[in-house]
Formats: C-alpha cells, structure tokens, sequence
C-alpha cells in the first residue's frame, strides 16, 4: 500500500514537473528552431510527428476510425486553435524574445472571461474578475510601451508590434478553439480527436507556408542536428508528453491547481530566454508581466468559485471535475 502511495505522488510530482517545465521551456526551443526553419513549416512538421504517433498509439488500441462528421470538427479545431493559436506564436517569435511571448500567451484567462458569453452575467457580476480583466489589459499596455513609442520610427519596433499583436490573436484563436469544442465536442477518444486535430493543422500549416512564400529559398539539406532536435522536442515532449501529464493530473487533482502551470510557465520561459539566450526584459515589460500573472491569477480562482456555485446552485451538489480538457 505504502509502495503504491509513493508512486502515485512520484507520478503526480513528475506530471507537474512536465507541465511546469516542458510547456514553459517550449519558447525558447520555438525560438531555436526557427533559426533555421520557417515558422509554419515548422509548425508543420511538428504536428505532423505529433500526429502520426498519437493516430499509431490509436491504432494499437484498435479504436475506430473516426466518422466524416468527426473529422470535420477536428479539421476546425487544428485550424482554429493549432494553426492560429500555435502557429501564429510560432510565427510572432521571429520577432520578439521567447520570454516576451509567454508572457503575453499569459492572457489567455481573460480573454476566456471576455469571450465567453455565455457565462458573462457570472463574470461581470464579480468585482474580482472584473478587476483582473482590468489589471490585464493594463499589463498588455505596460509591455507595448516600448514599442508603441518607438514604432513610428523604426521598422523593427513595428515587427516587434506585429509579433506582439499575433501573440494576442492567438491567445484568442486558443479560446476561441476552447469554446466551439465545448459546445460542439467531436466524438471519440480525446487521443483520437487530437491525432486529427494536430494531422489537420500539419496540412492546413503546410498550406500557408507553400502560399506565403516561406519555402522560396530554403534548403532542408541546410538544416541542421539542433533545427531538428527542436521539432522533436516540440512534437514528442511538448505535445504529446506534457498533453498526457496534464489530462492525467486532472483525473488526480482539482483543475484549480493543475491550472497554476499558466502562471509558471511564463517565469520559466523568462528566465530560460534571459539566462541562455541573453534576452532583454525591460523594466515595463517587468512590471508589465508581473500585473498580467496577477490578474490571471485573479481571474482564473475566481471564475472557478463562480462556476462552482453556479453549479452547486442549478444542481445542489458539488462540482465534479472535468476529466478533459483542449490542450496540446
């Protein structure tokens, strides 16, 4: 008994450790990788790897194939949320530091808050989220500051914008992806819907990078042991490993806590970028990622009490937590 204890927390330490770790690491790796390969190929390829050995793991496990109607959802999810939400940070990393980006991938609990209306009477009722949706878009403005007063005069601050501004768009794909399966989940296993997912956005993100001219002048042959490993990881450690502790861990624990990788993740990608990459965080930007974790914090504990007594509420019982959640 005691042995089988000990191994369910060395599991759910290195689950954390996995989320915390991988996904905050995954950043900098993006902005390794993209040294040497064009930011949708690379995305492409990713998904591709990803995709393949999810859809072999699905195979043994001799699921069924998925219907017509099921591949379509998922086609739509890997566009929205895969293509958009992972491939536009791809994309934004070609011009701005891995760190800068994971702190404003941060804001993914307000934007949820913000577009998810079917809960806004909840949300807009408390004075906490509506504080945290505040204090958010203050963070946003604190780490535009620099590049808003320099974009009318430099070609790089207005890159540094538009990597900035697909940050966000992203962010907004990712829950935008969120709430369409919410409401419309497609049916099989979570294992078989992602195989697809991340198979649909390997061709969607093959797409854009053949009609966007990335491939002109790219030679594969150029590319080296480091190009590669960095899709590896990113495929194997950072969309199937991390996927996989962190569905699991929230059959464990309550999503409250598994959810704290958010507020990890940034400060690990800071700290990665600005010790092994030499990127610079000024002071607004500090400042600024500090005030965005915080209203994240707020935001995401709140919203979660509310759910749980409007739940509470409608049924008189205790929430049940969710054995799945859209993550990759």
């Amino acid at each position: 008994m005691r042995k089988l204890q000990y191994t369910g927390k060395l599991l759910i330490i290195l689950s954390f450790a996995a989320i915390y770790l991988i996904w905050g690491t995954t950043y900098l790796v993006i902005s390794i990788g993209l040294e040497e390969l064009p930011p949708f190929l690379m995305a492409s390829i990713r998904f591709i790897i990803a995709g393949v050995m999810l859809a072999g793991y699905c195979l043994y496990k001799k699921e069924k194939l998925p219907s017509a109607r099921s591949i379509m959802k998922n086609a739509i999810l890997g566009l929205i949320v895969l293509a958009g939400g992972q491939g536009l940070l791809i994309w934004s990393e070609q011009y701005i530091a891995s760190g800068y980006a994971s702190i404003l991938s941060a804001t993914l609990p307000i934007w949820f808050v913000i577009m998810d209306k079917s809960n806004w009477k909840n949300y807009f009722s408390n004075p906490f989220i509506i504080t945290g949706v505040v204090l958010g878009f203050l963070g946003i403005l604190l780490l535009f500051k620099d590049t808003l007063s320099a974009s009318a005069f430099s070609e790089t601050a207005l890159l540094q914008l538009y990597g900035s501004l697909a940050v966000l768009i992203g962010a907004i794909c990712w829950v935008v992806g969120t709430l369409y399966n919410r409401s419309n989940p497609a049916p099989g296993s979570m294992y078989s819907n992602l195989a697809w997912q991340l198979l649909m956005a390997s061709f969607i993100c093959l797409f854009i990078s053949f009609s966007t001219g990335e491939l002109a002048g790219f030679d594969i042959s150029a590319v080296t042991y480091k190009g590669w490993l960095s899709v590896i990881y990113l495929a194997i450690a950072g969309s199937i490993i991390a996927f996989i502790a962190y569905t699991w861990l929230l059959t464990k624990m309550p999503s409250a806590i598994v959810s704290t990788y958010a507020y990890i993740n940034p400060v690990v990608a800071v700290l990665l970028g600005w010790y092994l990459a030499e990127e610079v965080i000024t002071r607004y930007q500090l400042i600024g990622m500090v005030v965005i974790l915080g209203s994240a914090i707020l935001v995401n504990i709140t919203k979660s009490q509310v759910q749980s007594k409007s739940i509470e509420a409608e049924e008189g019982e205790p929430e049940i937590e969710p054995v799945m959640k859209l993550k990759s």
